[in-house]
Order: structure tokens, then C-alpha cells, then sequence
């Protein structure tokens, strides 16, 4: 099961989240609580290595995502709307994601990328858990309690979480996020 770790805004918690086992961090450079600014995590992004690092974007046009991720050694864009701009740009130089909602009625990119369902749209709320016809990653409302029943239920091809392992908004909890790699992978 892969397995990201999203709104990393500390060193330490993107370090134990690698050591941990986690495939993927996503740093959220959008409108968000776990908002941060590409020059606050560029100092040390680079130093984790052996994990795919995710940037994820909301509306921001392609020029933009590509001015923020260049030099910080990013690997794969996560997009929760199609950016005004040259996708074929954008896809050659990083691996895509691209989030939808499961509820909404959204046609799938024209771009290669992989799949993310998230009924909350980043909001943190449970979506349903179900199969689909594609592989996918699911994301919403996940936690370490919860996140063996949705992969057994939902059988997604990776899972992503946010504030279901946090202590307090932005600062991960070592102890949650060892419990929800561990709960995953079972």
C-alpha cells in the first residue's frame, strides 16, 4: 500500500514521516491551514531523499507551479483542478496527480497522472469508501483508527493523509503516524 503523508510544514516531521516508512510527502503550497511558503521548507527539502515529494496546488496556472517547484528537487505535482497553461509542460518535467471529487461530476484530465478521490476536497472529512474501476489513491477523513477498515473496504492502490495524524494543525504526531503506516500496510 502506498502510503503520503500530506501538509508537511516541519523538517522533523517529514524526516520521521520517511523513516517511518511513508512513500510519499505532500507540501501544500495553496489556500490552506498547512499552507507553507516554498521558501521555508527549500532550506531542507532536498536532504530527504528516497521518497517521492508531492506539491500540491489548487488553481494556481502552470507558470506559477513550475516557478515554485523548480530547484526544490520535487518530484510529482498534485493538482485539484485543471492549471491554465501548457499541461504537456507540466507533465513532462514532474509526475501528476490530479484530486477529484468523488461526488462531483469531473471529467478526467487530459494529461497522464494518477487518481485521487477526496470526497472533503482537503477538508478532512470521510468520504465513502468504495471501489472503483481505476486504481486510485483515497484520501478524507483518514486516521490511524480507521484506515484498515477503508483500504479493506475501498481496496485503493495507495492512501493519503493529513490531519487525521496530526497533533494540532500542521505539527504530525510521530506516534499516529506510525500507527497509520503500520494500520495500511496490514
Amino acid at each position: 500500500m502506498w502510503v503520503k503523508i500530506c501538509g508537511i510544514t516541519r523538517r522533523d516531521d517529514a524526516m520521521n514521516a520517511a523513516a517511518l516508512g511513508a512513500d510519499a510527502l505532500g507540501f501544500v503550497f495553496t489556500q490552506s491551514p498547512r499552507r507553507v511558503a516554498p521558501g521555508s521548507v527549500s532550506p531542507w527539502i532536498r536532504e530527504i531523499t528516497g521518497i517521492e515529494k508531492v506539491a500540491v496546488f489548487t488553481t494556481e496556472p502552470v507558470e506559477e507551479i513550475i516557478a515554485v517547484c523548480d530547484g526544490m528537487g520535487i518530484d510529482t505535482v498534485q493538482l485539484h483542478a485543471e492549471p491554465a497553461g501548457d499541461h504537456e509542460r507540466l507533465s513532462r518535467r514532474y509526475g501528476i496527480i490530479y484530486a477529484m471529487d468523488e461526488y462531483r461530476q469531473e471529467r478526467m484530465p487530459v494529461f497522464p497522472c494518477r487518481i485521487l478521490i477526496d470526497a472533503s476536497r482537503g477538508t478532512g472529512m470521510m468520504g465513502e469508501w468504495k471501489e472503483r474501476d481505476v486504481p486510485y489513491i483515497l484520501a478524507g477523513g483518514l486516521n490511524p483508527d480507521n484506515v484498515r477498515e477503508a483500504v479493506r473496504k475501498a481496496r485503493p492502490s495507495g492512501v493519503d493523509v493529513s490531519s487525521g495524524v496530526e497533533a494540532v494543525p500542521g505539527i504530525k504526531d510521530p506516534g499516529k503516524l506510525e500507527n497509520f503506516i503500520r494500520e495500511a500496510r496490514l
